[in-house]
């Protein structure tokens, strides 16, 4: 950023405000919920990562990348591969999912 001027180094920086305000409080929204990725119906799991120094929400199985497209449900966890992270075992999750080896 040192060779920018200082409105644009003004600019990035609001941008850059303004996307750690977003993902916390998309953080906050999340808190204690599962989720669903867009309008996909399996349910994960919910965790917190790191990125650039902002903790974001994420799912545990990895399946989708980007926090802002993560929608709360109180709907039990379906994603065999959360249910396996958290618990070791794939057992009793609900049809739908290949059962993970």
């Amino acid at each position: 950023m040192e060779n920018m001027s200082d409105e644009t180094q003004l600019a990035a920086r609001a941008d850059v405000d303004h996307l750690a305000a977003v993902l916390e409080r998309r953080r906050s929204e999340l808190a204690g919920a599962n989720a669903v990725i867009g309008g996909a119906t399996v349910v994960h799991a919910v965790t917190e990562h790191v990125w650039v120094g902002v903790r974001v929400p994420a799912v545990v199985c990895g399946a989708a990348t980007d926090p802002l497209r993560l929608r709360a449900t109180t709907a039990p966890i379906s994603c065999r591969r959360c249910t396996r992270r958290l618990t070791g075992s794939s057992a009793g999750v609900s049809d739908g999912q290949l059962t993970l080896d």
